[in-house]
């Protein structure tokens, strides 16, 4: 499954008579917003956790058809699930540092993949059962979360619709790594104009 989207990617990026709206040599500033699903995966029956994601993203036109860009998000992550009569809920909120590779491959169209960095900036679990509810820092989890992302954007004028997702490459607890969806909206800002 994996290497077929990546197979896809790279077909559509080679392929594909691909545009940019961008100049080459510009560089854009985009603040974005929006949610993220995550969970843990092979941990129990997790389900999805549902959280905000925040934060910037700068794109550099390396080529008409070629970008590349960094970003630094808030992504608020974790997992739930049901064991018998108990109910976990895991909150673990990480500073991502996406780095991607973003090809043109029609007119306001992207694909992205990339590299991204995650640092934990908190990590609590809860359990609750029959109207009763605890929690506590869980120190355990993995403090830095190294994770893939696939994704495409869409550019109406200076705004920007992104879904990704984030495949982990790290246990940040024992036999489990994230993996996230997320959807966000973002408005572009030219911070240099580039040329034609």
């Amino acid at each position: 499954m994996k290497k077929s989207i990546l197979f896809l990617i790279a077909a559509f990026a080679i392929c594909c008579n691909v545009y940019s709206q961008h100049a080459v040599k510009s560089l854009s500033l985009q603040p974005k917003i929006g949610v993220g699903l995550s969970k843990l995966t092979y941990h129990y029956n997790s389900d999805f956790r549902p959280g905000i994601v925040v934060g910037f993203e700068t794109e550099y036109q390396v080529k008409p058809k070629l970008g590349l860009s960094v970003g630094l998000l808030y992504s608020q992550q974790g997992s739930k699930y049901t064991l018998g009569e108990e109910n976990h809920h895991y909150e673990y909120n990480y500073f991502n540092i996406p780095v991607l590779t973003n090809f043109y491959v029609a007119k306001n169209l992207a694909l992205k993949v990339g590299l991204q960095l995650g640092l934990k900036s908190s990590s609590k679990d809860y359990l609750s059962m029959n109207g009763w509810e605890t929690s506590q820092v869980n120190d355990n989890i993995k403090s830095v979360d190294v994770a893939i992302p696939l994704g495409i954007s869409y550019e109406m004028g200076k705004f920007v619709a992104d879904a990704r997702y984030n495949f982990g490459l790290t246990e940040v607890r024992l036999r489990s790594q994230f993996s996230v969806f997320q959807f966000t909206v973002g408005y572009r800002f030219d911070l240099i104009k580039g040329r034609k």
